[in-house]
């Protein structure tokens, strides 16, 4: 007759659930990692410049009030004489001028008239923003512009403004607007996130190929 181990049912636990720890311990690990990678993606969309006086606060067109409200808050904190507004020729479903109702928005706050300017040209890419605004920069002679664009759109701001005001005598100020929805630490937990920062991405991705093929 085989004698009976009672330790061994007691053994058999104990390895299981030194496995179960095991495999939960490196779940975590992974889920650490997985997040991190995530941020990382996140993080490296933002740009932030150093903020300093400059002549001008640039509001790039899109975005939502959000940036408006940035570069506003700006002008009132003395760090800008003037905001400019980028033309992109939008208008509303009552045929308004989406420019003008920015700009009567500005007004209201008690920016004055003569402080708003705008770019000319009709521009439809932050490309086009770009060279507009070293249009105008240069016909006012300004030294230096902040830019004021969404969080997740600084990074590719800045190097396109960068290779657009290459040779120029125009320091360029990147900035992303306080109080937005898109944060590196946060981002990846909606959809509207990832539709977001693959699409960043793809279009950061699109303007190296442009660079490259030039």
């Amino acid at each position: 007759m085989t004698p009976v181990n009672p330790s061994a049912p007691k053994g058999g636990c104990l390895r299981a659930a030194g496995g179960a720890l095991s495999l939960g311990v490196i779940v975590l690990i992974v889920l650490a990692v997985i997040e991190t990678v995530l941020v990382g993606a996140g993080g490296l969309l933002i740009a932030a410049d150093p903020l300093e006086k400059a002549d001008a606060v640039a509001v790039l067109s899109g975005g939502g009030n959000v940036r408006l409200e940035e570069g506003a808050r700006l002008y009132e904190d003395g760090y800008a004489q003037y905001i400019i507004l980028t033309e992109t020729g939008a208008t509303l479903s009552d045929g308004s001028a989406y420019n003008m109702v920015l700009k009567l928005e500005l007004m209201d706050r008690g920016i004055p008239n003569g402080a708003i300017l705008e770019t000319e040209k009709h521009a439809q890419t932050t490309i086009e923003e770009a060279q507009a605004l070293r249009k105008l920069l240069v016909e006012k002679n300004f030294k230096t512009c902040i830019i004021v664009t969404d969080p997740y759109h600084t990074f590719r701001t800045r190097q396109i403004f960068k290779t657009a005001f290459q040779n120029r005598d125009i320091r360029i100020i990147v900035r992303p607007a306080r109080g937005h929805w898109y944060r590196a630490t946060t981002w990846y937990l909606s959809s509207r996130g990832w539709k977001t920062t693959l699409l960043e991405y793809a279009k950061l991705l699109n303007f190296y190929l442009q660079l490259n093929n030039d």
